[in-house]
């Protein structure tokens, strides 16, 4: 089994997500999801876990190695470096980091926060509906939250996808002030989980290279996935689904023509240096390449009005966007020019 761990949502080399993938696209650790039409149930491995570490037995043990297999080892991946479940150390290493006081009081206040999931549970269904009128047939994994300790927003297996929702209690929890900037707290939100849980099913629709990649193509693919989530969450508007402010976006509106002409002049549409495509893609409180005055990700929302303007021009179906590989022709056939 492989595994990959990168930082979250920003672009695929960059983002918070933990993924463990393998040659399988089966569900072979979880029951088959639900049946169309049915609402989704959110897997809540973050109670069972919780359990678990109140009484602690071998009875418990064996029972959540049953019910959540392979995501155990991708859990203990993510939260104490190992993945050997089966080993003496695992429950006892998973005990001793989650008895931190502090973390202790972060689990239990995920709960509290997260005692009911219906509403999300009925976004997701929505949402799930949708995907399979875009994606010919294709439907959401089964889905779970559980607690990391402020570690990976989320991971990612090829039959589930679950949520740490500690990194979701509201921008103004107390225990995100010491570990968190102002900027990355805007998104810390209950609502934003349904748009997490999609942005990180995306991520595994869209094709994958080894080929280094320019600037223009890591815009283009945060644009695919800012346009399909405006599909997919209809009545979202288009500052929660990027994170920004709504000042921040109208700010973005209005200097559309200066970014795109700033790329442009700076000649970094297809730089492939590393750090020039991170200060247009990271989560940061502004794009250093533009403007101290700008919201982070500036890449990010000029690829999706590149998209925008390519699904406009072309009528190209949600899931022939998505598998486009060739980005000159994307931005060729948007005549996108602000």
């Amino acid at each position: 089994m492989k595994y990959v761990i990168t930082l979250f949502f920003l672009f695929i080399s960059l983002s918070s997500l933990y993924s463990c993938s393998n040659n399988s696209k089966h569900r072979n650790d979880f029951t088959s999801i639900q049946n169309q039409g049915e609402l989704i149930s959110i897997k809540r491995f973050d109670q069972d876990l919780y359990r678990y570490l109140q009484v602690p037995s071998f009875q418990q043990q064996d029972s959540l190695a049953k019910s959540y297999g392979k995501f155990l080892e991708a859990f203990g991946t993510v939260t104490i470096n190992n993945n050997d479940v089966s080993g003496t150390s695992y429950f006892s290493d998973l005990k001793g980091y989650f008895s931190n006081p502090m973390l202790s009081q972060i689990y239990k206040d995920a709960l509290d926060t997260f005692r009911v999931v219906l509403p999300y549970e009925k976004e997701l269904s929505v949402a799930d509906e949708l995907i399979q009128k875009y994606f010919a047939g294709k439907q959401l994994p089964r889905l779970g939250m559980h607690v990391s300790g402020f570690k990976a927003n989320t991971i990612v297996l090829a039959d589930f996808i679950s949520i740490s929702i500690d990194r979701y209690l509201g921008a103004d929890y107390s225990g995100y002030k010491d570990f968190f900037e102002d900027y990355q707290r805007q998104q810390m939100k209950p609502q934003m989980i349904s748009r997490d849980y999609l942005k990180a099913w995306i991520l595994t629709e869209m094709p994958t290279s080894n080929k280094r990649k320019d600037l223009l193509s890591e815009i283009i693919n945060e644009g695919k996935t800012l346009y399909a989530l405006q599909l997919l969450l209809p009545d979202w508007n288009e500052a929660d689904l990027i994170g920004y402010t709504p000042e921040q976006l109208e700010w973005s509106k209005n200097k559309e023509k200066e970014i795109w002409k700033a790329t442009i002049d700076q000649n970094y549409l297809f730089s492939t240096d590393y750090m020039t495509i991170l200060k247009y893609l990271e989560d940061a409180p502004y794009t250093a390449t533009i403007s101290t005055d700008s919201p982070g990700r500036l890449g990010a929302w000029i690829g999706w009005q590149i998209v925008k303007a390519y699904a406009a021009n072309t009528s190209a179906s949600l899931d022939s966007i998505i598998k486009e590989s060739d980005m000159q022709n994307i931005l060729k056939q948007s005549k996108y020019n602000p």
